[in-house]
């Protein structure tokens, strides 16, 4: 199967996912679309994002090099995946599930590792859904949020199939990628330290629900976080938070073990994304609430207490004022 390059746009909406297109030529245009129907449904009025879009063009990629009952096969894998990657709230990472399955696939005998790479790359090329080709995005998020492809399902079916066709006879190759690499391109310009700080982080000592500490964090990093833990002064794990679900304005929630006060002051909040950069955010008083405070970025640290930062300096008086999160769903 051969790669080529998109050079067509498909409109993009906010908050939804694309369907992948089929290498199918324009005459078998009605057998493609159905094809994708099947794993992004068939409601008119559907919004899909990029990474949905990704999943049913990989999903319909790999029956067409392999077959249908190789297809079946490479489904129950992808299920397995999704399943095992599931959050709380329903939400699955489409992209790293589809991934995942791709390499297993490979690793199985299933693709072949030439297999794999083009499809891939084709999936991923035919997915893109607004300007920036070097990222898959859900549709999760704010209004504002730049990590947000979405368009509605008959745009994206036409732009993904005119794509495909494309690869199909030859005339383009999308640009090469291997399914190793990592989903490292969806964090766009994360700030070290924002001016006016980082609106949208929470740090909340007692939450409603159970007394416990919660961290809510901007909707900008929306389904691009891996996990977020504690740290005291001298860098030691204190504790790892466990996904809440996702609410107040498009935010991420982690809850803790203990109430925030029962932790030494001087923590070190650390979120990990995807990506494998690291914001972090210094907590003075842990028994205070802290909010909009400034994160610091750093990809290649680990651990709490960067000599960069004062962990004082999130003062609890600047974060005291009006959040906008209800505080009843924490």
């Amino acid at each position: 199967m051969e790669s080529v390059k998109s050079t067509s746009q498909t409109p993009s909406v906010q908050g939804v996912a694309q369907t992948t297109p089929s290498v199918s030529t324009p005459s078998n245009s009605t057998e493609f679309d159905k094809t994708l129907k099947v794993f992004l449904g068939d409601d008119p009025a559907k919004k899909v994002s990029e990474e949905d879009l990704f999943s049913a063009l990989v999903s319909e990629r790999v029956n067409k090099a392999k077959g249908d009952e190789q297809g079946s096969k490479f489904q129950e894998v992808l299920e397995a995946k999704k399943n095992s990657m599931k959050k709380g709230d329903g939400y699955v990472p489409m992209e790293d599930a589809t991934k995942a399955a791709l390499i297993e696939a490979r690793e199985t005998g299933l693709l072949t590792k030439e297999e794999t790479d083009t499809i891939y790359s084709e999936a991923f090329a035919a997915a893109q859904l607004d300007d920036n080709k070097g990222a898959l995005f859900d549709g999760r998020g704010g209004a504002n949020d730049t990590t947000v492809a979405v368009a509605s399902l008959e745009q994206a079916l036409a732009g993904s199939r005119a794509l495909i066709e494309k690869y199909t006879d030859g005339s383009e190759k999308p640009p090469e990628r291997s399914v190793d690499e990592a989903s490292n391109s969806k964090v766009i310009n994360i700030p070290g330290a924002p001016t006016a700080g980082d609106q949208g982080f929470l740090y909340k000592p007692v939450s409603d629900s159970d007394g416990k500490l919660a961290i809510l964090l901007p909707s900008r990093l929306s389904g691009l976080i891996a996990g977020v833990q504690l740290f005291d002064p001298a860098g030691k794990l204190l504790d790892s938070g466990r996904y809440g679900g996702n609410g107040n304005g498009g935010r991420d929630h982690y809850r803790f073990s203990k109430a925030g006060g029962s932790y030494p002051d001087g923590v070190t909040v650390e979120v990990s994304l995807k990506t494998g950069e690291k914001l972090r955010y210094a907590i003075g008083d842990s028994s205070q609430r802290v909010e909009n405070i400034n994160p610091q970025n750093d990809a290649s640290s680990t651990g709490g207490g960067d000599s960069g930062s004062s962990p004082g300096s999130s003062d609890s008086s600047s974060s005291q004022s009006g959040s906008q999160e209800s505080s009843n769903s924490l």
